[in-house]
């Protein structure tokens, strides 16, 4: 049975002005419970009110409640700031929404049936306003609201809490959804710094592949007609090359071919084109291939290298007897189109440098008519999987390059743009790094 309420006159007069002191006395801190009778909607409903000693504060948070009705808002407003959570209450659903655009709240508990701007309508809102979509949204309702409460629901709410609350209920609920944000914001901070951290990446590996571009010698058009396309598959490539005269008349032209990608890859091939570049290998003539392949093999073995190795092509061209020797270490065969005849591929046996320290190398030579193109490039070039899984080859490589009119200029545009279009609408699977030498 519900207390009978005792005659005004018998009423002791209290200075409090809290409602829940005047319910419960103000005296005695010893946990007290009870029941209140509220008509919403022309039903009658029984709300439990308890008022406990005070205790430690156990939640955090900041909560908007959105209820038209004064005593449950008060009644849930007092339940929650009992468990430690900062609450704020607003009738109008307007109002509300202005603040949640205003205010830093993390959670909103909003009656289902608000006049005004109800409940599936105020999620419709709150959901396309993407500073607001993941706020926790609980809804109150009646037991009569089951439908609607559904339909929210289905629209993002993330849950509900029926009337007349249920203080262990509402705890589990409230504190639920709250964890679950604060895993969401865990889980977004974590997400910017991994974007921050990957934006700084990029940055750095943009910096790197621009460093290792600017090694790379500019196309000539005199002596000799050289241009050349580098096309990394990744940020950094672990191609590099290079040619430069070594004097007046020899020509040295050399590329490289590290395993793998990325900065490791990138790292030791720009090691490898600075010593050769800049004749940094003791006791070592740049005029003979066979002699600077044998001991680049033996300044970079694989051990000291993170077992990274590497191919290399090394040519020197004589000016004044118009013959090229070459070696190579485990690389493609160049490529010599004479202005008539068939396609000459340059190989040599050798191999990879950097696999045993001991590994010799020979010397090739040939004759460079006058007319002739020359291609050095990369298994990239040719190792390409076309869209139905066959594998473009390296005859295949070699006709492409032998459609090129012989008095015309290379245009080596015109053979990427086939590569690719060979590859289909997939990036190349590895680096691409072509060089055309016109005698």
């Amino acid at each position: 049975m519900d207390p009978t309420p005792e005659p005004k006159s018998r009423r002791p007069k209290s200075a409090s002005r809290d409602p829940l002191d005047q319910l419960f006395g103000s005296g005695g801190g010893t946990a007290v419970s009870k029941k209140i009778r509220s008509s919403v909607g022309g039903q009658l409903f029984e709300y439990v009110l308890e008022k406990k000693s005070a205790s430690p504060v156990s939640a955090s948070g900041r909560l908007l409640i959105v209820d038209h009705d004064r005593l449950s808002r008060d009644i849930l407003s007092r339940n929650l700031q009992r468990e430690g959570y900062t609450v704020e209450i607003e009738p109008d659903g307007n109002h509300a929404l202005a603040r949640l655009g205003e205010g830093n709240f993390d959670m909103v508990l909003w009656e289902v049936e608000l006049p005004g701007l109800k409940g599936l309508e105020m999620l419709k809102r709150v959901k396309s306003d993407s500073a607001l979509r993941h706020l926790p949204i609980v809804l109150l309702s009646e037991q009569k609201d089951t439908d609607t409460v559904i339909r929210c629901i289905e629209a993002g709410a993330d849950d509900y809490l029926p009337k007349p609350f249920n203080p262990a209920l509402l705890k589990a609920r409230i504190r639920g959804c709250l964890e679950r944000k604060n895993l969401r914001d865990q889980e977004q901070r974590l997400l910017a710094t991994i974007k921050t951290q990957q934006d700084r990446l990029d940055a750095e590996l943009a910096e790197a592949a621009e460093y290792l571009r600017s090694l790379l010698p500019p196309p000539t058009a005199e002596p000799l007609a050289i241009d050349w396309r580098f096309i990394p598959s990744s940020e950094v490539g672990g191609d590099a090359f290079g040619y430069h005269w070594i004097d007046d008349d020899h020509f040295a032209v050399y590329l490289l071919d590290v395993c793998g990608h990325g900065v490791g890859a990138a790292l030791l091939s720009v090691t490898v084109l600075n010593v050769l570049r800049s004749g940094a290998l003791q006791g070592t003539d740049p005029r003979l291939p066979d002699a600077v392949l044998g001991a680049v093999n033996r300044a970079f073995p694989m051990e000291e290298q993170h077992d990274r190795y590497f191919t290399l092509w090394y040519g020197v061209y004589q000016r004044s007897t118009r013959k090229m020797t070459y070696g190579s270490g485990g690389h493609p065969p160049a490529l010599l189109l004479p202005p008539a005849g068939e396609p000459t591929k340059l190989a040599a046996k050798g191999m990879m440098i950097g696999g045993m320290p001991n590994s010799r190398y020979v010397t090739q030579s040939c004759e460079i008519p006058p007319g002739s193109r020359f291609f050095l490039f990369c298994d990239g070039a040719y190792e390409i999987t076309r869209p139905d899984g066959k594998v473009f080859t390296f005859d295949e490589f070699t006709q492409l390059l032998a459609k090129i009119p012989a008095n015309a200029p290379v245009n080596l545009d015109i053979i990427v743009d086939e590569i690719k279009t060979i590859r289909g609408p997939f990036p190349l699977e590895d680096d691409l790094s072509l060089i055309s030498i016109q005698f």
